[in-house]
């Protein structure tokens, strides 16, 4: 039940008596008001103030930590697209990996004027991934020193990744001049599904 609280000083007789109660009633009044100005509710001014720059310095972090996070994103999405690049163009798909190498090697040879001997494959994962293969490939040939100069040369330059792995050299007994060459390389095969070619059988020359 609500009830109304009505100040009279009605019963309170003599002029004294009530000049000390109106005293009174003003001093807790402006007790109030002081207390009230000084620590109000919300804060003072001063804290109002502190609260806004904290808040204003919050944003202007997390401001700077979604520019970061963009700029990597940004940064991890262009890497990806160059990884996938890479991959399309260097990594060969299993259907047309060895006859694409077979005719690299030889159009390579055939440029650097030295004779190809003997030619066998062999195949191992790649620790760590599902799709890709290291295709080895271990070749002979016989030709001169220049002859041999211009072949890694023209690997090289090859649009291929067909790495160069080893090398070695020994002259020829009959011949001079003429070397007996041995070479690996490496290149990285796709895996795409698709089946070794049987003209094309790791172990072996085509």
């Amino acid at each position: 039940m609500s009830r109304n609280f009505n100040f009279s000083l009605s019963g309170i007789r003599g002029p004294g008596a009530r000049l000390r109660v109106l005293a009174i009633v003003l001093a807790v009044l402006n007790a109030a008001a002081i207390y009230f100005y000084i620590a109000p509710p919300g804060g003072s001014r001063r804290d109002l103030h502190h609260r806004e720059a904290e808040i204003r310095s919050d944003i202007g972090l997390h401001q700077l930590a979604t520019q970061r996070l963009k700029s990597v994103s940004q940064k991890v999405e262009l890497g990806g697209e160059q990884t996938d690049q890479f991959a399309s163009q260097y990594f060969l798909p299993r259907r047309t990996a060895f006859a694409t190498i077979v005719g690299e090697l030889l159009r390579i040879s055939s440029a650097a004027g030295i004779n190809e001997r003997q030619r066998s494959y062999s195949e191992d994962p790649i620790e760590g991934t599902d799709d890709l293969t290291l295709l080895t490939v271990n070749s002979s040939y016989q030709g001169t020193y220049a002859d041999l100069m211009h072949f890694v040369n023209q690997v090289d330059h090859s649009p291929l990744l067909l790495i160069l792995d080893s090398l070695s050299a020994t002259p020829q007994q009959e011949g001079a001049g003429i070397l007996n060459m041995q070479m690996r390389f490496l290149a990285v095969i796709h895996e795409d599904g698709s089946a070794v070619p049987g003209g094309a059988s790791p172990g072996g020359q085509p």
